[in-house]
């Protein structure tokens, strides 16, 4: 069952030292910061990063991995692991955000994100989420988390990592990315009208909206700007 559970999660562990040093090179932080990281895994990425920072809350949600994380990382006493549902957790302040995602939370990871101020994050997804994260209007990878993503984020992808980095290697490579957080801010209502609206991406946006400002452009030919005015005029209406 632990096994199903983690193929279901999408929870690939980055065993690679290589690549563990190369991302904790990549992260710009600072004595004094709070790291937030997502999925601990066996805590190779979690102790590299607790030795430069002040601070890391770290969550594993699978049993197991999270008995054996908290063995390899009881030295670290700056590091705090919980054995929960990152996304049911209590709300902690953090400067910088650290995570190889599971691959079945990516979308949700980044909706998080969206909603959340914070400086920096180094994030590790599927090649293929990465190229939806950076999408341009008209391209078939376009759609809300695009738009979320472009709107509160300066995305910088880093590196490609190979599937043989992970155990178990997953079925296609991965990518680093560095999030820089925008002042932009996001709200649930703005992402429920971006939902709305990419369930209609096909659609002509004069003909869904009864607006003749958008030209003859469906709704996934629309920038980013536009698309957010538009949602966060559904709250309005």
């Amino acid at each position: 069952m632990e096994d199903e559970n983690r193929n279901y999660l999408g929870q690939h562990f980055l065993i690679d030292y290589n690549i563990i040093s190369k991302i904790i090179e990549s992260c710009n932080v600072k004595e004094t910061d709070v790291v937030l990281e997502f999925g601990t895994g066996y805590g190779y990425l979690t102790k590299r990063i607790a030795e430069i920072v002040r601070l890391v809350y770290t969550y594993e949600i699978d049993k197991e991995i999270y008995s054996k994380a908290k063995s390899f990382l009881v030295q670290n006493s700056n590091v705090v692991i919980f054995n929960q549902d990152f996304f049911k957790k209590e709300e902690y302040d953090f400067d910088f955000f650290l995570s190889n995602i599971p691959y079945a939370r990516s979308k949700d990871t980044m909706k998080w994100l969206s909603l959340h101020n914070f400086r920096e994050a180094v994030i590790m997804v599927q090649r293929e989420f990465s190229d939806k994260l950076t999408a341009f209007p008209g391209n078939s990878d376009y759609s809300v988390v695009s738009v979320l993503s472009q709107y509160c984020f300066d995305i910088e992808p880093l590196f490609d990592v190979v599937k043989n980095s992970f155990n178990p290697p997953p079925k296609i490579d991965s990518r680093v990315l560095r999030l820089r957080r925008k002042k932009n801010s996001i709200s649930h209502q703005i992402i429920s009208g971006l939902e709305f609206l990419f369930s209609n991406r096909n659609k002509n946006a004069v003909s869904l909206l009864d607006c003749k400002k958008y030209e003859n452009k469906k709704i996934s030919q629309l920038n980013v700007e536009t698309l957010i005015e538009i949602a966060n005029g559904l709250i309005k209406k």
